[in-house]
């Protein structure tokens, strides 16, 4: 008896196979492999620190090395890290001033 799975050729069975890549979101490209997102946050940080501090040569450089899609994928992770860091910053600032307001505030 042969005991090889087979493929009944089903719909369903192809719709569970195609799952990740939705008639919405077109053919699977490079945009879902972004290798910004697997980084450390050392290596990371290191990448974030070389690219700001050279920031118009580096744009222009990633953009000749890496191509138009990783420089993108490269620029939306730094946006997402500044707005990140900018989001935790004014979270602590709007903490140490309600403390700050508590302790005023039981002084009078």
């Amino acid at each position: 008896m042969d005991e090889s799975p087979r493929k009944t050729g089903t719909k369903s069975d192809d719709r569970h196979s195609d799952d990740r890549h939705s008639e919405d979101s077109g053919p699977p490209q490079l945009a879902d492999d972004n290798p910004f997102k697997d980084m450390g946050f050392i290596q990371f940080w290191v990448v974030s620190t070389c690219f700001y501090m050279t920031f118009p040569l580096s744009l222009a450089i990633s953009y000749l090395l890496l191509g138009k899609l990783r420089t993108k994928q490269l620029v939306a992770a730094l946006v997402h890290d500044f707005l990140q860091t900018l989001l935790i910053v004014i979270a602590i600032i709007a903490v140490i001033i309600w403390v700050i307001y508590q302790f005023v505030a039981g002084l009078f």
